[in-house]
């Protein structure tokens, strides 16, 4: 099945949100503790978002970058997936470099936080070229254990 990536719409947050991976859910619920729908939301919202459909044109991932309010030249980077996403997962591995370079350019730097029980996003942001720079035992809404990443998109030479 050949899917595509196409700018993230609201009305696709209904269709995410319905059959949301559990670790992804989890995932959000630990570090925001606000509802998927909303958090979703407001990362289409408040910067830019693509969404991966599969050949039908059923949105099965979504992901994006918003500013970080206090630096606008740093982005944050965040994606959670459906249960159907793993029909697309080898597609989206090859093509989705290039998407989140995309999403990344302008930005000197992107990072995020990572729920340190979600195994398929430590994989996929290693795939797409982050660093996972530190462990925090403590973070977010539930105080759980999350990893710290990042990726250097602006470099200047002196």
């Amino acid at each position: 099945m050949q899917g595509f990536v196409r700018s993230a719409k609201l009305e696709d947050v209904d269709v995410i949100v319905r059959d949301l991976r559990t670790a992804d859910l989890a995932e959000i619920q630990a570090s925001s503790g606000i509802s998927p729908e909303l958090s979703l939301r407001l990362g289409i919202l408040n910067g830019e978002a693509r969404v991966a459909c599969d050949g039908d044109g059923l949105p099965v991932a979504i992901f994006g970058v918003v500013p970080l309010h206090t630096d606008p030249t740093v982005g944050v980077v965040w994606m959670v997936a459906t249960n159907q996403f793993q029909k697309l997962h080898r597609q989206f591995l090859r093509e989705g470099r290039e998407e989140l370079a995309d999403l990344c350019n302008g930005y000197k730097l992107v990072f995020n936080y990572t729920d340190a029980r979600n195994k398929v996003h430590h994989r996929w942001i290693k795939w797409v070229g982050f660093t996972i720079i530190k462990r925090h035992e403590e973070h977010g809404h539930e105080g759980r254990p999350f990893l710290e990443f990042v990726r250097i998109t602006e470099v200047h030479h002196v």
